[in-house]
C-alpha cells in the first residue's frame, strides 16, 4: 500500500502524464482504498471539468491572457460547492499548511467550516512575553491575531504534562472558568490544543498584571512612609467585595475556590476586580480530589505564599484549618479564605506568615500545617495597632477556627464589611462635628482665659495699688482702699463668671489680705467687699508663691481649688480658676504682694454646653487626671463624677490623656470615637484637658 507521501507524487506525476504503468496500476489501488482520495479525485475532475466549461479568456493588463473575472467567480462556486459536499477533504487539505513560525497555540481547524447548524473555528495567538507561572501551568501575554486583542494563554508546565491527573485538573479549572460567567470570574474565550504539540491551553482575558497582593504591598508601604491614605484603603475594601461577589456566585453553581489569596485576584487600571486561579477549584457535587498530606517537604518562606501542587490542596499562608487537617472542604473553607484576605489589606501580612526570624531555615509542611490546626487565628490588631475594632472582629468572624462560627455565606460577609464602610462614611461625619465641637470648646474657654489674665493685670496696675503701699495714714490707706473696692466690685458685676478679686500682701511665707470683694455665696448677682476685720491672714499657699516668682505683669493660671487657702473650695468640689499677678513696690523694685482674681469655670463650661452636641459625653479634666466636668447627652450635668480620676471612669480614654500631655489635640484615626483638645494655662506647665466621646 501506498503511504500519502509517495500517493501525492505519484498523482503530480500523472498530471505531467509521466507515470509508468505500474505506478498508474499503484495509484489507481490505493484511490479506490482512501474515501479522502475518492472526494480528492471527485473534487480534482469537478475542477477540470470546470476549467472547461466556465474558461473565457480575457486580456489582461500586462498583455498576457487568463481567466475573465465572470470565470473565475462561477470557476469559485463550483470549486466552493464541492467542498461543501466533502468537508473532509478540505480538512485533509489544510492539515498539509505550516503554521506561521511566531504562533505558537493554533487549533487544529483553522478555517471556518459549515456542517449543518455547528460552527468550529479557530484563532492564532502569537506569543509576546511570560506573565507568571505557578505549580500547575504558565501564563503568557499573547496577540489574539483575529481580533487583534490582548489575551492571556494558560498552558500546562513540563512537570504537569508528566501527570495525567494534572492534565484532568487543568481541564476541569478550564471548564469551571468557562462556566462562572460572572463580571468579577476572569472570562474564558477559548480551549484547544497546539496543533504542533498537542498540549492542552485556553485563552482568558488579559486583565494586566497588577493583583491586589501589588495594591496591599503599596498601601501599606505608604503606611510605614507616613502617607496613609484612607481613600487607598476604602479602594482596597471595594476591591474585597468584588471577589466575596465573585465567591458567592461561584458558591451559588456548587464551586469551591479553595485557593483564595491576594495574588490570585487580578487587578485593571479602572478598577475591576477579577477572580483568577481556578485550578485547585472544586465541584460540590464531585468527589473530592484528595488531601493526603505528605509532611516531609520543606518550604522556605517565599514557597509558604505559592499554591501547593500535587496532592496538597491550598496555599499555606492563607490555608483554613480543615484544609490544613487535610479534611474534605466547604464553602466554609473559601470564607476563611476571605477572611485571609481582608486580614492582608489589613496588616500587609498573610495570617500565616511565620516570623522574619524564621524565615530564614526551611520550614517543614507538617510543622506549618500542624501549626494552623491547633494554633487560634491571629488578631489583626496585633499587627497594627490603628485597625477598626469592628473591622477587625469582622475579620475574625470570618476566619474563625471553627466552621460553624464564620459567616454562612459570602454575601453575609460581604454586606458586614460594606455596612462598616457605609457606617464609617457616616461616622467620619460625626466625628468631624464633634471635632469642630470639640475645638470650640476649647477655642471658647480660652478665650474666658485669656480674658482672666488681661483683666488680672489690669488691675495691678491700678493707681490706688501702688498708693495703698505708700499710705502713710490710715485716712489715706482707707480713701484708696475705697476706691480699690469700686474698681474690683465693677468688674465682679461686669463679669458673672468671676468670684472674687483680691489684694494680698506677701511678707516672706506669710500672707495678708489688703483688700477682698467677692460675689455672695446663695445670691449671686450680690457682690460685697470684706471689712478689714474679716480679712484673712496666714500661710502662703503654693499658688501664692509661684504668683510671687513672676515678672512684674507676668500672669500666672491655675485650676486648683484652695488657692486663696480656703478648703470649703475643694469640699464643694468648686472647679476654680485663678489667675495671679505679682505686685512690686515702685519705688523700693520689691515684691510686695498678689493680685489674684478667682473665676467659675464650672459656669463658663455650663454655658457653653447648654446646646445639643454630637458628642454624647463630654468630660474637661485637669492634668492630675481629676474629673472637673460630666456632661452626658442622656443624664445631663453627672456631678457625682467631679473630682474622681478618669481612668476608672473611662479607661478608653488612657491614650487620649497620655497623648494631650505634650500634644495640643488627640484624633481617634482607628476608631473615630474618641476626640480630645488640651489648653495650655499661662506660665504654667499644666492645663485642661476636653475629653469628647460619640457611641
Amino acid at each position: 500500500m501506498l503511504n500519502d507521501k509517495k500517493a501525492t507524487e505519484l498523482f503530480s506525476k500523472s498530471i505531467d502524464s509521466e507515470l509508468t504503468e505500474t505506478e498508474s496500476n499503484q495509484l489507481d489501488a490505493h484511490l479506490s482504498n482512501s474515501e479522502a482520495a475518492k472526494a480528492f479525485t471527485e473534487l480534482a475532475q469537478t475542477i477540470d471539468k470546470s476549467i472547461v466549461e466556465n474558461s473565457g479568456i480575457s486580456e489582461s493588463s500586462d498583455g498576457g491572457t487568463g481567466l475573465s473575472e465572470d470565470a473565475k467567480n462561477r470557476l469559485s462556486d463550483s470549486i466552493q460547492k464541492a467542498i461543501e459536499k466533502k468537508p473532509e477533504l478540505a480538512a485533509t487539505l489544510l492539515d498539509s499548511n505550516d503554521s506561521p513560525s511566531d504562533q505558537r497555540f493554533v487549533l487544529q481547524n483553522q478555517q471556518e467550516i459549515h456542517t449543518g447548524d455547528s460552527r468550529e473555528a479557530s484563532s492564532p495567538y502569537t506569543i509576546v512575553r511570560k506573565l507568571g507561572e505557578g505549580g500547575l501551568g504558565n501564563v503568557w501575554l499573547a496577540r489574539d491575531e483575529k481580533l487583534n486583542r490582548n489575551v492571556a494563554i494558560k498552558e500546562m508546565n513540563s512537570h504537569a504534562l508528566q501527570s495525567p491527573k494534572a492534565w484532568q485538573r487543568f481541564e476541569r479549572e478550564a471548564e469551571i472558568t468557562g462556566q462562572l460567567e460572572h463580571p468579577n470570574v476572569v472570562s474564558l474565550y477559548q480551549y484547544g490544543t497546539d496543533r504542533n504539540t498537542g498540549e492542552p491551553f485556553y485563552a482568558m482575558r488579559f486583565v494586566g498584571k497588577r493583583t491586589l497582593a501589588d495594591a496591599i504591598t503599596e498601601y501599606h508601604d505608604r503606611c510605614l512612609a507616613g502617607k496613609c491614605d484612607p481613600l487607598i484603603l476604602h479602594r482596597l475594601l471595594t476591591a474585597f467585595l468584588g471577589v466575596c461577589q465573585a465567591i458567592a456566585y461561584a458558591h451559588s453553581r456548587g464551586v469551591i475556590h479553595r485557593d483564595l489569596k491576594p495574588e490570585n485576584v487580578g487587578l485593571d487600571n479602572f478598577g475591576q476586580v477579577i477572580v483568577l486561579d481556578w485550578g485547585l477549584a472544586k465541584v460540590v457535587d464531585d468527589s473530592d480530589l484528595g488531601s493526603q498530606l505528605s509532611g516531609d517537604v520543606e518550604l522556605s518562606g517565599e514557597a509558604l505564599a505559592e499554591t501547593l501542587a500535587g496532592e496538597i490542596i491550598g496555599t499555606p499562608l492563607f490555608m483554613s484549618p480543615e484544609q490544613a487537617a487535610g479534611e474534605s472542604v466547604s464553602q466554609q473553607a473559601d470564607i476563611y479564605g476571605l477572611g485571609a484576605i481582608l486580614f492582608a489589606i489589613l496588616t500587609g501580612y498573610a495570617p500565616h506568615e511565620p516570623k522574619k526570624s524564621q524565615t530564614a531555615e526551611p520550614l517543614k509542611i507538617k510543622d506549618v500545617l500542624r501549626s494552623i490546626q491547633n494554633s487560634e487565628s491571629p488578631r489583626p490588631r496585633d499587627f497594627r495597632s490603628d485597625i477598626p475594632i469592628d473591622l477587625e472582629a469582622i475579620c475574625m468572624k470570618a476566619m474563625a477556627r471553627k466552621k460553624y462560627a464564620r459567616h454562612e455565606t459570602a454575601s453575609e460577609l460581604a454586606n458586614d464589611v460594606e455596612r462598616w464602610m457605609v457606617d464609617l462614611g457616616q461616622r467620619q461625619s460625626e466625628y468631624e462635628t464633634m471635632r469642630m465641637e470639640g475645638r470650640e470648646l476649647r477655642t471658647n474657654t480660652q478665650a474666658s482665659v485669656r480674658d482672666l489674665e488681661t483683666n488680672v493685670r489690669f488691675m495691678s496696675n491700678l493707681p490706688p495699688i501702688q498708693e495703698l503701699i505708700r499710705a502713710e495714714s490710715v485716712e489715706d490707706s482707707i480713701a484708696w482702699r475705697d476706691r480699690l473696692i469700686t474698681i474690683f466690685s465693677g468688674l465682679l458685676r461686669a463679669k458673672s463668671d468671676y468670684r472674687s478679686i483680691v489684694y494680698s500682701r506677701l511678707d516672706q511665707d506669710e500672707f495678708t489680705e489688703l483688700v477682698r470683694v467677692e460675689r455672695h455665696s446663695t445670691v449671686h448677682s450680690n457682690i460685697r467687699s470684706i471689712p478689714r476685720s474679716r480679712l484673712r491672714s496666714g500661710a502662703s499657699s503654693d499658688f501664692m508663691h509661684r504668683v510671687g516668682k513672676n515678672d512684674p505683669d507676668e500672669v500666672y493660671t491655675s485650676l486648683a481649688c484652695g488657692a486663696l487657702n480656703d478648703a470649703s473650695d475643694c469640699e464643694k468640689k468648686n472647679v476654680t480658676l485663678f489667675a495671679g499677678v505679682p505686685i512690686f513696690d515702685s519705688q523700693k523694685e520689691d515684691l510686695y504682694g498678689v493680685v489674684i482674681i478667682e473665676c467659675d469655670l464650672d459656669h463658663i463650661l455650663k454655658e457653653q454646653l447648654n446646646r445639643r452636641f454630637v458628642a454624647t459625653d463630654i468630660l474637661v479634666a485637669c492634668d492630675t487626671y481629676q474629673t472637673i466636668h460630666h456632661t452626658n447627652a442622656h443624664h445631663g450635668i453627672v456631678a457625682e463624677s467631679v473630682g474622681q480620676p478618669i481612668q476608672t471612669m473611662r479607661p478608653e480614654f488612657s491614650e487620649a490623656i497620655e497623648q494631650l500631655q505634650e500634644k495640643m489635640e488627640y484624633i481617634d484615626k482607628t476608631n473615630q470615637q474618641i476626640y480630645g483638645a488640651r489648653l495650655w494655662l499661662n506660665a504654667n506647665p499644666h492645663g485642661i484637658m476636653f475629653l469628647l466621646s460619640h457611641k
